[in-house]
């Protein structure tokens, strides 16, 4: 047996364990539930429940104040392990747990052992469960001046020839490395890095004149757009006395 059907077998055995537990775990509460339905329920009026819930947490708040001794401090970890469980009891109420008969244990995890698959946890995949498709439909080389807020910058970006816009945005959004750019592109690491700096000579020559006005009119700016108007203008001032 190879190293791989080793492994294959230890993570066959790691499922198997895991959906027994998940079983057992399932019937543990399949018992409390039908014992809890069994008993006779008292009613007891919501006034009463709540003023209860208030003397708990009034008692648990004192108990932790008071606390001054080991022992002390262990009556108030207990309380909190109680109150932990009893609402880890009610929420497992509410899940909908799987049999391991439909999908695997495994089913869309990832093989650093996270449940939800890498392209579900980006940022732009969260933002599109929640509802918001603003950025998703943006997402193109393109239209990357829509990606940004301050209006001064999408100007900038939207002036940019679209070479300059791909370039910027596989290299700056996607987080592709100047190497990989050019070979998508065909041209050569040193090319993409000296396209790349004239595209963001471009961006500061548009938005300098922008930050410098904001700043002589004393608009509220924030650390990094100051200090850029403040090299600007010092720019702008060696450029004048050179001439």
């Amino acid at each position: 047996m190879d190293y791989d059907e080793i492994l294959q077998s230890e993570e066959q055995e790691q499922i198997e364990q895991a959906l027994a537990d998940e079983y057992k775990e399932q019937l543990d509460l399949q018992l409390r539930l039908d014992e809890q339905k069994k008993k006779p329920q008292a009613d007891i009026p919501p006034e009463k429940k709540k003023l209860k819930r208030e003397l708990e947490r009034e008692a648990l708040a004192r108990l932790e104040s008071a606390a001054r001794t080991v022992s002390e401090f262990e009556n108030v970890i207990s309380w909190w392990d109680r109150l932990d469980a009893n609402r880890e009891r009610k929420e497992r109420y509410h899940e909908i747990s799987r049999s391991g008969d439909d999908l695997p244990l495994e089913f869309g995890a990832t093989k650093d052992g996270k449940v939800f698959p890498y392209q579900l946890s980006t940022v732009l995949s969260k933002q599109i469960q929640m509802g918001d498709f603003i950025d998703a439909i943006f997402y193109c080389p393109y239209e990357i001046h829509e990606l940004v807020t301050a209006e001064y910058i999408s100007n900038a970006l939207k002036c940019l020839s679209e070479d300059h816009k791909e370039i910027l945005f596989r290299n700056v959004v996607q987080g592709e490395s100047t190497k990989a750019v050019g070979e998508i592109r065909g041209q050569t690491d040193r090319n993409i890095r000296k396209v790349r700096a004239t595209a963001i000579r471009k961006i500061h020559k548009a938005i300098s004149p922008v930050l410098i006005q904001r700043k002589v009119d004393g608009v509220p700016l924030t650390i990094e757009e100051r200090q850029f108007a403040e090299e600007a203008i010092k720019k702008a001032l060696d450029d004048s006395k050179g001439s």
